[in-house]
């Protein structure tokens, strides 16, 4: 008497690419697993990363965010102090002065300020906050991401890969919590494509 044969399940990868964009050589690997019968799970940091890509309709995208610029605190804060504030500040004083000949100087004077002060935020964006926030984000979406990450329930998965730099600390995290899948940064296709 013969035993049922196990239903045979597809292999599923998960694949966390963080950068704002998926890079060629990302998208290229989801479509050649998708193409080959793999279950992909693409993890994206938000709405945007995907928007301008085509990708496998099999591919399943998951986000973290829908826009990261308004949903990291830090980020709201940095883009208020630079550029809200003073442009509603500089804003409501052109209001008293623009169309005043007695003022015209005034005016002139706060215009420039405007320019001059537009041109500093820019800067410090720029040169200080970016290069910092870079360093910063990879932990902000691992953080972030790891609830999103939950709900894949990830258990079943025959690999998490980790597809740029962005994403290896949240690769990390969730290769402690799965110690049975395989986590890695190699796009290799070969357990996949013949």
């Amino acid at each position: 008497m013969s035993t049922p044969a196990e239903p045979v399940t597809k292999p599923r990868v998960v694949v966390i690419a963080m950068s704002y964009k998926p890079a060629w050589r990302v998208r290229s690997y989801v479509r050649d697993l998708a193409e080959a019968g793999v279950q992909v799970d693409l993890l994206v940091p938000e709405s945007k990363s995907t928007q301008d890509v085509e990708l496998d309709p099999r591919i399943r995208v998951h986000r973290v965010f829908d826009v990261e610029a308004s949903e990291i605190r830090i980020r709201r804060i940095e883009h208020r102090l630079l550029f809200n504030v003073p442009a509603k500040a500089f804003g409501k004083a052109r209001a008293l002065t623009v169309g005043r000949p007695a003022l015209k100087k005034v005016d002139a004077g706060l215009a420039l300020t405007r320019r001059a002060q537009s041109r500093i935020s820019k800067g410090i964006h720029r040169k200080m906050f970016w290069p910092a926030f870079k360093a910063i984000r990879p932990v902000i979406l691992s953080r972030r991401a790891e609830g999103t990450a939950m709900e894949l329930d990830l258990a079943g998965a025959d690999r998490i890969v980790a597809a740029d730099q962005a994403a290896m600390p949240l690769a990390w995290r969730l290769s402690r919590r799965y110690p049975g899948v395989r986590t890695t940064i190699a796009l290799d296709r070969k357990p996949y494509v013949s």
